[in-house]
C-alpha cells in the first residue's frame, strides 16, 4: 500500500507526557514523502528541553562506512542538526552516522549518552533511514531503549521490532512498528516514552543489513511527568568492550526428561572481523550435565577451574548454535548450581559470568485425535538431530513434522543427492511413526529468483521479456505483469507438482509473501488496464479474480500429484480478518474453494488476548474449526515464555483445528514447557474438543476475558485477567444445563445454582471444565 502513514502516532503516544502528547497532532506523515516535511515532524517531536544536546555519543562497535565515518561522529548525533542533504539521503554525508556489514552487528549497535547528571527522562529518540532505495538501506529489525543511574545497571525501557507487512495491523510503534518499504529513502523516528529518572541512555539498533542515523534526542520530563521506577523495568546486560555470552532467558534453563535447546545471546564489541579474526567462548557446566555434540562435535572439552564442573569451548565467527544439555539421571547436582559462561579474545578470558539454573521436568503428554500441532517452521535437519526427536516430539503433543523440500538438491545426473535422500528417508520414517507432512512452500518467490538469476546471465530474450514483465510509459518495470503465465509461470507449477509428488505431504503451507509490488506495477501497464476495463469491475474484485486464478492452478497441479492423499493446503495470513492477501488473494474467493484453512499470522509476542479475538473473528465468519493459525515464541520480541501456554488455549478454543509456530529458533526450554503445558491440559477432553464448538459466553465480572466451548453434555470455560484488575472474584456459571461435575486443576469445585467461585488473580488464568 503507497499511502500508510506511520504507526507511531497515537497508539506510540499512549500514556505520554502533557508535552508529548502535543506534538501527537504533527507526528503521523507519510513515508517517502518529502524530507521537509519529515525534518518538521522530527522538529516538533523533539520540541522541549534537549538533555543530550552536545554530549558525546559512545558507539560499540565504532561507525564504519567510508562515506559518513569521521572525527565528528561522536558529536555528530547530539549537535541539533539533522543532515545537510536535503533530500535525507544521510549515507552520502559525513554529518550522519553509518554501520554497514561492520564487526559486531549481529547483535546490536549500541550508542550511548552520558547526561552528566541524573535527569528527569521524559523521551528518547533516534532518527534512522529506511526505505530500501538500495538493498541494504533498509529499517532496523529493532531498536531497544535503556537507562541507567549508574552505568552499570541498565534496564529496557522498551524494545521496539520491525514488523513485516503481513504484521503491519499488530503495530503499536511501542513493541512493534511498521512502514511500508517501496524503494524510496527516507528517514523516520524511533519513539520511547517512558519517564525515568537516569543519567545514562542508551539505544541499542539491530540492523537488517545496515544502520544509518542523523540524530538522537533525549527530552527532559515536564515537571508534572509521573516518573517511573527504572527497577520496574527488566534488567539488562549491557557491554561495551570485549565479547560477552549471555543467556537468552533467566535463569538457564535445563530440561530433564526431554532435551531441548538453549540458545545464547553474544554481545560482540571487539570492532573485529570474526569470520578473519575468530574469538571463542566457553561454557562450564556441574557435572552431571553433558552438552550433547549436535549438529556436530564442533567444540573441545577443557578443564574448569571450578571444583565440580567441566567445560566446552566453542570457536566463535559470528554465529552460534543451539546447545543441547542433557541432564544424567543419577547424577545428584546441588542446590544452586550455576552455568558459567565466558568470551575469549586473543586467548584471554573477556567477560565471565555466571547464571543460576533450573531444572524443569516438561509435561508429558501426546497428540490431541482431530488437533494438528505442528513446529513447522524447523527444516528436515534439525529435527533428525534432534535427541529422540519422534518419542519426544509427540509427547509434546505435537503430531507434524515439517519438510522443506525446494531446498533439496540433486546431482549432475538428476537423482536426489546424499543429503535430500537422508531427508526423505526422515520423513518415511516419520509417515511410519504415525506423524503427518506439512509441506512448506514459497511458490513464486522461487520462480523469481530464477527470473533475476536469468535476467543477469542474458538468457531472456525480448519476447518472453516482454510478457513477463510490466510495461509503464513504454519502458520495462521491475516486476512481473500479473497476466503473465509464460514459460517461468508453467515452470513454478511444475516445480512444486514435482515436490509435492515427491513428499505426498498431508498437509501443505504457502508462505507466499511477493504479489504486492507485482499488483503495484501492474495496475499503471496498459494491458492489465485494459484487462480490468474489460472485466467491468472493482480493481480489487478484478485482481482477487487473479489471484484465484493463479492459485488455483497451483493447487490443483499438486493435487494431481498426490492423488492417493486429501492434502490440507493453507495459505500463510489468508483469513477472514485480512480479507484480501498480499494485494491479489481475496479469502471469499480462495476458501472453501481452493484452500482449506484460514491461517492467520499471530506473531504477537503472546498476546493471549489478540489471538482470541482474531482466531473468533475467523470462526464466526466461516463457521467451521477450519483455521490453524501460525503463532511465534518470540518473533518480533522474546516474551515471558508462560503467555504461550493462554495463546494456545486461546486457539484451540475458539475454533482452531489446531495450531502451528514460526519457528525452531524462537523456542527455548520453557517456550516448550508451556506449549506442552497447553496441550497436556487439553488432552483429558479430546472427545469434547472433537464435537464441541465455541459458544458465546460472558461471566459476571466485566474486567475478565471469557472463552467457552461447548458440546451436549460438557464444556469448557477459560477466564484471564489480561487487564490484571484487582477485583478476581467471579461466580461462573456453566454453560450446559445441570452441570454436576466442575473440576479446576483436576480438583472437583462445589456447585450451587449451576454455577462456582473462582479467583482469577491478575496476570493469570483458570480453566474450568464442567460436566454431567
Amino acid at each position: 500500500m503507497n499511502k500508510i502513514s506511520l504507526l507511531l502516532g497515537c497508539l506510540l503516544l499512549a500514556g505520554c507526557t502533557k508535552q508529548a502528547a502535543q506534538a501527537q497532532v504533527d507526528y503521523q506523515y507519510q513515508p517517502g514523502q518529502p524530507a521537509t516535511e519529515s525534518r518538521a515532524q522530527w522538529k516538533s517531536l523533539t520540541t522541549g528541553t534537549e538533555l543530550a544536546r552536545g554530549k558525546k555519543v559512545f558507539f560499540s562497535p565504532a561507525p564504519n562506512y567510508r562515506l559518513t565515518t569521521d572525527e565528528n561522529d561522536p558529536y555528530d548525533l547530539t549537535d541539533g542538526t539533522l543532515t545537510s542533504r536535503e533530500d535525507d539521503r544521510v549515507w552520502f554525508n559525513k554529518d550522519g552516522v553509518g554501520w554497514y556489514l561492520s564487526p559486531g552487528l549481529a547483535n546490536g549497535v549500541l550508542m550511548m549518552v552520558d547526561l552528566g547528571a541524573v535527569q528527569p527522562v521524559g523521551q528518547i529518540a533516534i532518527r534512522v533511514l529506511g526505505g530500501h532505495e538500495q538493498g541494504s538501506l533498509d529499517l532496523p529489525k529493532s531498536a531497544e531503549f535503556l537507562a541507567s543511574v549508574d552505568g552499570k545497571q541498565y534496564y529496557q525501557l522498551q524494545n521496539s521490532v520491525k514488523l513485516n507487512q503481513a504484521e503491519a495491523n499488530q503495530a503499536d510503534g511501542k513493541t512493534g512498528y511498521y512502514f511500508p518499504e517501496e524503494g524510496k529513502a527516507y528517514m523516520v523516528p524511533l519513539v520511547c516514552r517512558e519517564p525515568v529518572m537516569a543519567r545514562y541512555v542508551a539505544i541499542r539498533v539491530t540492523p537488517v543489513n545496515s544502520i544509518f542515523t542523523d540524530q538522537i534526542s533525549v527530552l527532559k520530563a515536564d515537571t508534572n511527568a509521573s516518573l517511573k521506577k527504572l527497577e520496574s523495568f527488566p534488567q539488562v546486560q549491557v557491554y561495551t568492550d570485549g565479547l560477552a555470552v549471555l543467556p537468552r532467558h533467566q535463569p538457564f534453563v535445563v530440561t530433564t526428561n526431554i532435551v531441548t535447546p538453549n540458545w545464547l545471546t553474544i554481545l560482540d564489541n571487539t570492532n573485529v572481523d570474526l569470520t578473519k579474526n575468530p574469538a571463542a567462548f566457553r561454557i562450564e557446566l556441574p557435572n552431571g550435565l553433558k552438552l550433547l555434540p549436535i549438529p556436530k562435535p564442533d567444540f573441545t572439552e577443557v578443564a574448569s577451574a571450578n571444583p565440580g564442573m567441566h567445560g566446552y569451548q566453542f570457536e566463535y565467527k559470528g554465529k552460534a548454535a543451539p546447545l543441547w544439555i542433557e541432564k544424567d539421571p543419577a547424577a545428584a547436582i546441588p542446590a544452586g548450581a550455576k552455568v558459567l559462561l565466558t568470551g575469549i579474545v586473543d586467548g584471554k578470558d573477556s567477560h565471565s559470568v555466571s547464571y543460576p539454573i533450573d531444572f524443569v521436568k516438561i509435561p508429558e503428554t501426546h497428540p490431541i485425535k482431530g488437533i494438528d500441532v505442528s513446529l513447522a517452521w524447523m527444516n528436515e535437519s534439525v529435527q533428525m538431530q534432534w535427541p529422540n526427536f519422534f518419542q519426544d516430539f509427540r509427547k509434546m503433543g505435537f503430531n507434524q513434522v515439517s519438510s522443506f523440500p525446494r531446498y533439496f538438491g540433486k546431482d549432475k545426473d538428476g537423482t536426489w543427492n546424499e543429503g535430500s535422500q537422508k531427508k526423505l528417508e526422515f520423513l518415511h520414517q516419520a509417515r511410519k511413526d504415525g506423524y503427518g507432512i506439512v509441506y512448506n512452500e514459497s511458490a513464486f518467490h522461487v520462480m523469481w529468483n530464477t527470473v533475476q538469476s536469468d535476467l543477469k546471465r542474458g538468457k531472456i530474450d525480448d519476447a518472453e521479456a516482454a510478457q513477463l514483465f510490466t510495461q509503464i510509459n513504454g519502458e520495462r518495470g521491475k516486476w512481473m505483469n500479473i497476466l503473465y503465465r509464460g514459460k517461468y509461470f508453467r515452470n513454478e507449477m511444475k516445480r512444486v507438482a514435482d515436490l509435492a509428488a515427491t513428499i505426498q505431504p498431508d498437509q501443505v503451507y504457502f508462505d507466499i509473501e511477493w504479489w504486492t509490488a507485482s499488483v503495484n506495477e501492474s495496475k499503471k501497464d496498459p494491458r492489465v488496464q485494459a484487462a480490468w476495463k474489460a472485466s467491468g469491475k472493482s480493481w480489487d474484485d478484478f485482481v482477487t479474480d487473479m489471484g484465484t486464478e493463479v492459485l488455483q492452478e497451483l493447487v490443483s497441479t499438486m493435487r494431481k500429484a498426490v492423488p492417493n492423499r486429501k492434502m490440507i493446503v493453507g495459505l500463510y495470513n489468508s483469513d477472514p480478518k485480512n480479507a484480501i492477501y498480499n494485494s491479489i488473494f481475496g479469502f471469499d474467493k480462495i476458501y472453501p474453494k481452493i484452500i482449506d484453512l484460514a491461517q492467520p499470522s499471530l506473531y504477537v509476542q503472546g498476546r493471549a488476548q489478540m489471538v482470541a479475538d482474531r482466531v473468533r473473528y475467523d470462526y464466526d465468519h466461516m463457521q467451521a474449526k477450519q483455521i490453524i493459525p501460525w503463532l511465534s515464541a518470540g518473533t518480533y520480541g522474546e516474551y515471558d515464555p508462560k503467555l504461550t501456554e493462554p495463546m494456545v488455549l486461546e486457539a484451540i478454543l475458539n475454533g482452531s483445528r489446531g495450531i502451528t509456530y514460526y519457528w525452531f529458533g524462537d523456542f527455548d526450554p520453557m517456550d516448550f514447557y508451556y506449549h506442552s503445558k497447553a496441550i497436556a491440559e487439553l488432552t483429558p477432553y479430546e472427545k469434547l474438543l472433537q464435537n464441541g464448538k465455541p459458544v458465546e459466553y460472558q461471566g459476571d465480572n466485566a474486567d475478565l476475558h471469557y472463552t467457552a466451548f461447548a458440546s451436549g453434555d460438557e464444556a469448557l470455560v477459560l477466564v484471564e485477567n489480561f487487564v490484571g484488575t484487582a477485583d478476581d472474584k467471579i461466580m461462573l456459571k456453566s454453560p450446559i444445563p445441570a452441570a454436576k461435575k466442575v473440576l479446576l486443576n483436576g480438583k472437583t469445585l462445589p456447585v450451587k445454582n449451576n454455577a462456582v467461585s473462582i479467583e482469577v488473580p491478575p496476570g493469570q488464568f483458570r480453566l474450568v471444565h464442567f460436566g454431567k
